[in-house]
């Protein structure tokens, strides 16, 4: 998780606001890639914004553990916790909460089939 914390201390210019920079810890099963995975993983989203100040969309940058599906990670479902800046939380105390998700013990058990790292505007 050092890289996640890492990644939390650069600073973007980001507009003033409740939700323009903030972190996404998700988990579920997926279906873009080749065969079925289980991915587990966090997303930072910024927001951008035109020359008026606008919003113009947001810049997502995700990083996520890739595992074969089993019977023990589908029973987990899927989990989606969002941080922001202006919770009023810190960043450090939500990530110790959500490093303590029982999907990480499944994860270490399992063979991790793979990572991906990817940027996107939405």
């Amino acid at each position: 998780m050092t890289a996640i914390r890492a990644f939390e201390s650069v600073k973007f210019d980001v507009p003033d606001g409740s939700d323009t920079d903030g972190f996404l810890f998700e988990y579920c099963e997926v279906n873009w890639f080749s065969e079925p995975v289980f991915s587990v993983g966090f997303v930072r989203q910024m927001e951008i914004v035109d020359a008026d100040g606008a919003h113009e969309e947001y810049s997502q940058v995700r990083f996520a553990f890739h595992c074969r599906p089993d019977t023990q990670l589908r029973s987990l479902g899927s989990c989606a916790v969002w941080w922001f800046r202006s919770d009023g939380t810190s960043f450090a105390d939500w990530l110790a909460s959500v490093m303590q998700d029982p999907v990480w013990g499944m994860v270490r058990r399992n063979e991790v089939a793979g990572f991906s790292l990817s940027q996107e505007s939405v």
